[in-house]
């Protein structure tokens, strides 16, 4: 069975609604460098909106950053998915 890529398995997980930190997806996927995984997915979406054909009602994803408060006080980024039709 072959392993999806970190940017897949991020994508899917916020197109099925999840919201995402960077210390949940250490935690789920090992990933170190979730700020980047992010910026790809978010160019992906950009290129399936153009590749999308003229004159049809265009739909969009978007990921949403929203900052966060923990616990502890301390402030974070958390990603969800943000859909325009």
């Amino acid at each position: 069975m072959k392993k999806l890529s970190q940017n897949k398995q991020i994508r899917e997980y916020l197109e099925n609604g999840g919201k995402l930190t960077a210390m949940a997806a250490l935690n789920f996927w090992d990933c170190w460098n979730l700020k980047g995984r992010i910026y790809d997915i978010r160019e992906e979406y950009a290129d399936e909106w153009y590749k999308q054909p003229p004159g049809e009602k265009k739909s969009m994803q978007e990921i949403e950053t929203k900052i966060v408060k923990t616990r502890s006080g301390k402030r974070i980024a958390e990603y969800s998915i943000k859909r325009f039709d």
